[in-house]
């Protein structure tokens, strides 16, 4: 859709307009909506679609730097976030920014076992329909 490709045109700024873009969507993850369900299925779509990955990595980041700070964390940005390293299709684990450094790797395995806890495995996949 056009929409898609405007969002996907924001993939192709460099490294700061591109965190600022991704920054801006990740804002919308907020209560269940049809809105955050939308937004959720954007910044999966330009994970998965990504070319560089940079953006990948970018999109990891500004998940994962909302999920490292107290809770409660919006519902919208966990079911994303859990969405992203539980779905085979993104294969987020074979990502090589996900071991680049063994403090790296042991942030990731932390921030997944907390909103992989057995309240929040219950909450709807977003992306699945």
């Amino acid at each position: 859709t056009a929409e898609m490709e405007v969002l996907q045109k924001l993939m192709d700024f460099g490294d700061r307009g591109r965190y600022i873009g991704l920054n801006a969507i990740a804002n919308q993850l907020r209560f269940p909506s049809s809105h955050t369900h939308y937004f959720s299925c954007v910044m999966l779509y330009l994970f998965s679609e990504a070319k560089d990955e940079g953006v990948r990595e970018q999109v990891t980041r500004v998940l994962l730097e909302r999920l490292i700070v107290h809770r409660p964390h919006p519902w919208g940005l966990l079911v994303t976030f859990i969405e992203l390293i539980k779905n085979q299709r993104y294969q987020f684990w074979s990502h090589p920014f996900t071991r680049c450094a063994t403090e790296i790797e042991k942030v990731f395995e932390n921030v997944a076992r907390s909103c992989l806890t057995p309240g929040s495995q219950k909450a709807s996949v977003v992306g699945e329909a």
